[in-house]
């Protein structure tokens, strides 16, 4: 029989909402960053390097929008997988209090 682990619903929200704050960092830093290479590349005053800042920005624009996309899916994934395992916990817990009873523990309703 293969070992088991503990899933905590819990964990896992809190973790998509830590992924979501990540994404957000990752989106003002992506802005930081290519309004900066495009600032330097306007104010270069040489056109090989103006290029080569613009291609810069354009490139960061690009690998910081594949980066937001992996924290967004990484967060609705975390959030999504938190609320399964909740709804499974709920159903279980009734699915247990349906078998037993402690009413029907003692006869007569005597303790």
């Amino acid at each position: 029989m293969g070992q088991g682990f503990t899933v905590k619903a819990s964990v896992l929200q809190s973790r998509s909402q830590d992924a979501s704050d990540l994404q957000e960092y990752c989106q003002a830093v992506a802005v930081d960053a290519v309004e900066t290479l495009a600032g330097m590349a306007s104010s270069a005053g040489h056109p090989g390097l103006a290029s080569a800042l613009t291609d810069a920005a354009g490139r960061g624009d690009k690998a910081f929008g594949g980066m937001l996309t992996a924290y967004g899916h990484a967060a609705k994934g975390l959030a999504a997988s938190g609320q399964t395992y909740a709804n499974a916990e709920q159903t279980n817990t009734a699915r247990a209090k349906g078998i037993v009873d402690p009413n029907s523990l003692f006869l007569n309703g005597n303790g």
